[in-house]
């Protein structure tokens, strides 16, 4: 979603209400994931559930054996 059709977008100011980012490719989510969280991604970005789907993917802890 373009920033600018979002009902959080403040045209005035020209930036989210909210102050969340909306990189416009995956890598550039990735990256701004790793230095401000996933927090700090727009709701509304295309690859917001992409990366939080990986993210959970990955870091899914092991159970221990047990013998």
């Amino acid at each position: 979603m373009y920033c600018q059709d979002c009902p959080r977008y403040d045209p005035d100011a020209r930036r989210c209400r909210d102050g969340k980012l909306n990189p416009a490719r995956y890598s550039d989510a990735v990256e701004t994931a790793n230095v401000f969280g996933v927090r700090a991604i727009c709701m509304y970005n295309d690859h917001r559930q992409r990366l939080i789907q990986t993210r959970t993917a990955t870091s899914t802890p092991t159970r221990p054996n047990r013998t």
